[in-house]
């Protein structure tokens, strides 16, 4: 009864959405990320699936709350992100150049509302 209780609280925080169990998609503005857990396919799958892969291993480590660990690559993306994308200047932040392709970010739940004028 304990492992359904924790595996439920680790759904919960999935389905949140706060940092870091949020997903964060490079290439779109503060003001159009995700709040929830709302999946659109179009963004692709690794950044879907990356939350339940941050709550902590279930049974097989590295796999999150999934069955078997992706083969995923986690890190930044290979080449540079232009000068209008709208997390250019993120690269300094994570020890990386200006234009660096960070997947790795996460934002709050209070950050995405005020972005949004929903609070």
């Amino acid at each position: 009864m304990a492992a359904v209780e924790s595996l439920k609280l680790k759904l919960e925080k999935i389905l949140e959405g706060e940092s870091p169990h949020d997903i964060f998609v490079r290439w779109k503005p503060l003001s159009e990320q995700p709040i929830d857990w709302t999946p659109v396919l179009n963004d692709g799958v690794r950044l879907n699936i990356r939350p339940w892969m941050t709550v902590g291993d279930v049974k097989k480590k590295g796999a999150g709350v999934l069955r078997d660990k992706p083969n995923c690559k986690w890190t930044k993306d290979r080449g540079k992100d232009v000068e209008s994308a709208p997390w250019y200047h993120l690269g300094p932040e994570y020890g990386e150049k200006v234009a660096a392709r960070i997947n790795d970010h996460h934002l709050t739940l209070e950050e995405k509302k005020v972005a949004r004028g929903e609070k």
